[in-house]
């Protein structure tokens, strides 16, 4: 029979392991492919420019930076493909913004259709700035990558992407599990993304009630309303159920840990 400390190691290590595959699934380079071709080839009028417009972004925006950072992880110039740490980092980015702005002026000589650009523009945007965050504080670029992919997908195929939403936390999860990031840099991440994706949005014309998606997911939100009236109050009745048996476990826990130092201190005492 197993010991209850390596039961609990086991389940940490199933746990660590599906965190570290989350992370690898949802990283930026694998994202590329399927945000760029859903942008390209769904719901597009027929073009010369789709397929070779999909290609060049996803050749500057994902093959040639994880191409470089194998290379670099081979030459050990960093310590794990997912440049976990700030100090690392600072080169890889710098090639890695060359690239999406060369990427940019490529596109931009093909003339791809609009949602192409802009959500390319987001990455042209969007990765300066948080490279020059990075400078200074170590922010998630898995919880930026996921966020756009979610909105992107939303912008695309409207209510049916509404699911994507869930690998945000997910991702996040799996970064704080993996201690790779703290909460509030995964937070940043989403933030940071959340707010260049919805402005570049806006100004092409994606995020108004014109647009199919949009006008999709706010009747899905509108419909579903009363339903939410219901859930919502037992949603968060769990929530403080949850909480609070957390609170008295770790209270309880802690009372023990206090009383058995305690008497180890009073028996150590007593025998000298």
């Amino acid at each position: 029979m197993r010991s209850d400390k390596e039961i609990k190691k086991r389940k940490n290590h199933l746990i660590a392991r599906f965190a570290r595959a989350i992370s690898y699934i949802f990283d930026g380079s694998v994202l590329a492919a399927p945000v760029f071709a859903a942008t390209s080839f769904y719901n597009q009028a027929d073009s010369k420019s789709v397929f070779p417009s999909f290609i060049t972004a996803v050749i500057f925006a994902a093959f040639i930076p994880y191409f470089l950072i194998l290379f670099l992880y081979k030459a050990k110039k960093i310590s794990d493909l997912q440049i976990a740490r700030r100090k690392e980092r600072l080169f890889p980015l710098l090639i890695i913004n060359i690239c999406v702005v060369a990427g940019f002026f490529a596109l931009l000589y093909l003339q791809p259709q609009r949602l192409m650009m802009s959500v390319y523009s987001i990455y042209l945007i969007g990765l300066p700035i948080i490279s020059l965050i990075t400078l200074f504080w170590k922010i998630s670029f898995h919880a930026t990558y996921i966020t756009l992919f979610s909105m992107v997908f939303m912008i695309v195929f409207g209510k049916w992407a509404i699911f994507t939403l869930t690998l945000i936390p997910l991702v996040g999860w799996s970064r704080i599990k993996l201690r790779k990031h703290t909460l509030p840099q995964v937070i940043a991440g989403i933030s940071v993304i959340g707010i260049i994706s919805l402005s570049v949005f806006y100004i092409t014309g994606f995020l108004t009630t014109s647009y199919w998606s949009v006008n999709e997911i706010s009747y899905l939100f509108k419909s579903t309303s009363s339903y939410l009236g219901l859930v919502l109050p037992g949603f968060g009745a769990c929530l403080v159920f949850i909480f609070l048996y957390v609170f008295l476990k770790e209270y309880i826990k802690g009372k023990k840990t206090s009383l058995y130092y305690l008497e180890k201190h009073i028996s150590f005492l007593n025998d000298n």
